[in-house]
């Protein structure tokens, strides 16, 4: 397909404005809306149980537990969601942080992986430990130093 080409006064060609549209403009337009039509699905995963799949939003994953070659997966509870629901997997944590941590979750200790939304206190006793909203503490490793640095780009501090 070729697109016509407009003269200016001065002698210069230039490609009109619609073709320019049509060529580069239109396909990423249709691109990005094309991407914000999966965005719901994107937002939930499918974790492999005993009898199938569980499929649930990745927000509501508080955090993850290593259990030797099964992670133990903490979720809010659908029906009431002052509650959690514990789900075991059949995926080790290193499979679950390939997948979690491109939505913002943050390995802080070798056996958990937390979502940041969800800490409700970053304590320093002990070495440093982070308490959930479920009253959940767990040590930070470590190298804390950079642990809190990821936490506080994610959360705002005064």
């Amino acid at each position: 397909m070729e697109f016509p080409i407009k003269k200016k006064k001065n002698g210069i060609s230039q490609v009109s404005i619609n073709s320019l549209l049509m060529k580069e403009c239109f396909p990423q337009k249709v691109k990005k809306i094309m991407e914000n039509l999966y965005i719901p699905l994107n937002s939930k995963i499918a974790l492999p149980i005993l009898n199938g799949f569980e499929i649930i939003n990745i927000d509501d994953i508080v955090r993850c537990e290593a259990d030797r070659n099964y992670s133990k997966v903490f979720c809010l509870n659908s029906n009431d969601k002052m509650q959690l629901t514990e789900l075991i997997v059949s995926r080790i944590l290193k499979d679950m942080c390939e997948i979690l941590v491109d939505n913002g979750f943050l390995r802080i200790h070798h056996s958990h992986l937390i979502n940041p939304i969800y800490i409700k206190k970053v304590l320093k006793s002990e070495g440093g430990m982070v308490e959930m909203v479920d009253g959940t503490k767990i040590r930070i490793t470590q190298n804390k130093e950079v642990v809190l640095n990821k936490i506080f780009k994610q959360i705002r501090r005064i």
